[in-house]
């Protein structure tokens, strides 16, 4: 029982990571392709509001994609370390979800892309779930 809890730990914070990670390489590629409008200070929370509603849509859907992939690459990890135990992967995505609320709290997105957010992450924790979150 201890060394299940402790794998299904483990399973979490390093399928975390490994979401995290993917979340950022996929930004990181989208902030290349569509890169912030000029003079825009990223650490300034009245200027990332403005910016906002300057970035292109496709970016937008760019941030979703990233939130999917990492959500669906944490979970399916996490699922694997914990012995395809589902609830690692079910933490990972509940974790990127709650991520994402606060994100979109402190930088006001879009309504559509609050749902796209909700629908992305809940989407890529499923299919992790599916794939690798049952013993086969």
């Amino acid at each position: 029982m201890l060394k299940a809890i402790l794998r299904t730990a483990v399973g979490v914070v390093l399928g975390l990571i490994v979401g995290l990670l993917i979340i950022l390489a996929v930004e990181g590629v989208g902030h290349t392709i569509f890169p912030p409008p000029p003079g825009v200070n990223l650490t300034d929370p009245a200027q990332l509001d403005t910016a906002m509603a300057m970035i292109p849509t496709p970016a937008k859907f760019a941030v979703l994609l990233a939130w999917f992939l990492g959500t669906l690459g944490g979970a399916s990890a996490a699922n694997l370390i914990a012995g395809r135990r589902a609830w690692a992967g079910r933490i990972v995505a509940l974790i990127v979800l709650a991520l994402s609320i606060f994100n979109m709290a402190s930088i006001h997105h879009p309504v559509w892309m609050a749902g796209g957010a909700l629908a992305a992450i809940l989407f890529g924790g499923f299919v992790a779930d599916r794939a690798f979150g049952r013993r086969r």
